[in-house]
């Protein structure tokens, strides 16, 4: 069987609702409406690390974007989003095509709009060269359906 070679980067926590601070998790496990439609479309999901949970572990207090915009957890955005960009630019060189990604609205850190950890990845992606057509978010409700069509951030 061909490959699509059309990879969709996503936000950790909409693979893994387990890792969302328990006051903001809107599933059991995964988001289905986006799994669902990636699957549909035939792309590749490569996870992006969460960098909260990487940063302060499980039992984190809810936070802001001001109180996670500091030196110390921009530089901890950088460290662990190394190996995806190598993964990036390894699927950029063999002809892959990079669909986008799927972050959350109003989170702190993976709103594609204003999310720290999304600032750096933008940064790094730049520096690299990696083009990313589309970035996308999760509306932020309580029981959010994904609809991509509507839910471009770019």
């Amino acid at each position: 069987m061909q490959r699509s070679k059309k990879i969709l980067l996503v936000s950790h926590c909409i693979i893994n609702q387990n890792t969302v601070i328990e006051e903001e998790a809107r599933a059991l496990g995964a988001i289905p409406s986006v799994m669902e439609w990636a699957l549909k479309n035939g792309y590749g999901i490569v996870q992006l690390p969460c960098p909260e949970f990487t940063f302060l572990g499980l039992e984190r207090p809810p936070m802001t974007y001001e109180e996670y915009d500091n030196e110390s957890y921009r530089d901890h955005c950088g460290k662990i989003l190394e190996p995806i960009i190598d993964q990036l630019l390894n699927y950029q060189q063999n002809g892959y095509q990079i669909m986008g990604t799927v972050g959350i609205q109003s989170s702190p850190s993976c709103d594609p709009g204003r999310g720290v950890f999304m600032e750096e990845f933008k940064c790094l992606l730049d520096a690299k060269k990696i083009e990313i057509e589309t970035f996308w978010h999760l509306p932020n409700t309580h029981e959010p359906v994904f609809n991509a069509d509507i839910h471009k951030s770019k």
